[in-house]
């Protein structure tokens, strides 16, 4: 029988680092959609080191803002699945750690931007005549990122994080006021479709995940399936669906094109420079197809290995059932371990794939 291990490492602000490896349970949540990756650990209350409270009392050695990890796997594997900052410690009995990822940090301050600048004209004589504010109508997302990472006086803060963007997309007129970046990211995938979340240190900006370069996992269902009552098979003729897709111009004008049932569940994607309707139409019809098909839709509980991200491929199979055999692309996983009940995963399937 295959037995769990977790290990748990704080790291203090003083730099000082320690590791357990015992604690009740842990919980992670994580998807692209959720923006934050979150975690939750229960360890017992009187934990101590050398006599001192590890996360209670009046001075405790662990606190709010310390960095965390979260490894575990069976022997003798032992892989990361979360890195970021204890957010909150509780004062209940035993004692909750709420947990974020690197998103934390994207909290920790506000921006403004773009900034703007005054011009003054004057007179031959040099005085002055008009003053005019400028702020400019042609930012882009290149621009935008760059300015939070590396302009004020917040640097380091973000000294340990990189970032990855999907292209370098013109916003337009795109302003924000004194809003924490957490604030700006949610604020782009409301106008513009992007996703932006993070994988360890790295910020990833762009549309919904795209399962052609990342990881592809076979799970035979008989064999690593602990609960399915949450999976649904539907077949194509009873399920209804609307695609809109939205795509954007390089002069920030939109095109806009549907596909399926009228009166479908609507899902509405975003591209960008997909340059003629028809040609987003045929992206809208295919959207369809992915999502009207004949296959699982849910979610389903199985083993902590094999370790699969959102936005990887999981490739569903049956012994019993092999015509339900499929390939669908990871929406979201919720990690959990404890000592009653060992190391699970529950995936949430999206779209399928073939």
């Amino acid at each position: 029988m295959l037995r769990g291990r977790s290990w748990i490492t704080i790291t203090k602000e003083t730099g000082e680092e320690v590791e357990f490896d015992f604690c009740n349970n842990f919980a992670i949540n994580e998807g692209y959609e959720f923006l934050t990756d979150t975690a939750q650990i229960t360890v017992p209350r009187k934990l101590t080191q050398s006599g001192v409270n590890l996360f209670t009392g009046s001075n405790p050695i662990f606190k709010r803002k310390d960095k965390i990890k979260i490894e575990a796997g069976y022997h003798p594997n032992r892989r990361l699945l979360f890195e970021g900052f204890i957010s909150h410690v509780s004062a209940n009995i035993p004692v909750q750690l709420d947990c974020e990822d690197y998103m934390f940090l994207m909290k920790q301050f506000k921006v403004t931007y773009p900034k703007k600048f005054t011009v003054v004209t004057t007179s031959k004589k040099g005085k002055p005549l008009k003053r005019k504010k400028i702020i400019s109508d042609n930012i882009t997302l290149k621009q935008l990122v760059d300015y939070i990472f590396n302009e004020g006086d917040y640097n380091d803060i973000t000294n340990d994080i990189s970032y990855e963007l999907v292209d370098d997309i013109k916003l337009g007129q795109f302003r924000a006021s004194n809003a924490t970046p957490a604030e700006i990211f949610d604020k782009l995938k409301d106008l513009y479709g992007l996703y932006t979340y993070f994988i360890g240190t790295k910020l990833y900006i762009g549309f919904a995940s795209n399962a052609a370069d990342t990881n592809e996992a076979e799970f035979k269902m008989e064999q690593v399936c602990i609960n399915s009552n949450d999976l649904d098979y539907q077949r194509e003729e009873d399920y209804t669906i609307k695609v809109k897709c939205i795509s954007m111009l390089p002069d920030n004008t939109r095109i806009e094109a549907e596909s399926g049932d009228p009166d479908g569940e609507q899902r509405t994607y975003h591209y960008y420079n997909v340059k003629t309707k028809s040609e987003l139409k045929t992206i809208a019809e295919k959207r369809v197809k992915e999502q009207k098909y004949t296959g699982f839709r849910g979610s389903f509980i199985t083993f902590g290995e094999p370790y699969l991200r959102h936005g990887d491929r999981l490739k569903m199979t049956s012994v019993k059932l092999p015509e339900r055999d499929g390939t669908y692309l990871i929406k979201s996983v919720r990690r959990a371990f404890s000592v009653d009940g060992g190391y699970r995963q529950i995936f949430e399937l999206g779209l399928k794939l073939d």
